[in-house]
């Protein structure tokens, strides 16, 4: 089991998956904040004063955040914040579904779907991986995909 965990293939894949998640999800909510900001609106957790600076920023962190994971830079800060970011939006959408809110999640921008356990299924999947990336990236050697073994 321990050899599975750390093998350097399952953490270049989980990076991947991470990453290019994130990146597609942050595309269509740079391209349209005012989207992003309705569907962030629809769960009434923030105060007004945060949802404009909330729907311009976050989805610059996810798009830095996927392309540092593919990338293979700042592997560790880069995981730690899109697993703070898996854990708020987990909360986020439970708490809408718990409230009997039909909204949009908002995760991929235009394309979203309603919130649905399915989200925060998927969501904890990604931060397993994102935990997984955190953890055992420093601890596996040639990591980035572009160096060439010796």
């Amino acid at each position: 089991m321990r050899s599975i965990i750390l093998n350097k293939y399952l953490v270049l894949i989980s990076r991947f998956i991470v990453g290019i998640v994130f990146i597609i999800a942050s595309i269509d909510k740079i391209a349209v904040p005012e989207l992003f900001a309705i569907n962030i609106e629809g769960y009434d957790l923030l105060p007004i004063s945060l949802i404009n600076i909330t729907a311009i920023i976050v989805p610059w962190i996810e798009l830095l955040c996927g392309i540092f994971l593919i990338s293979s830079f700042y592997l560790r800060s880069s995981s730690f914040i899109v697993s703070i970011f898996l854990v708020s939006f987990i909360l986020m959408i439970t708490s809408a579904i718990l409230r009997g809110l039909h909204i949009d999640c908002g995760c991929f921008g235009i394309d979203s779907s309603e919130v649905s356990w399915y989200r925060v299924i998927e969501d904890i999947i990604l931060l397993l991986m994102s935990i997984h990336i955190y953890y055992y990236s420093t601890k596996i050697e040639d990591l980035h995909p572009l160096k060439s073994g010796t």
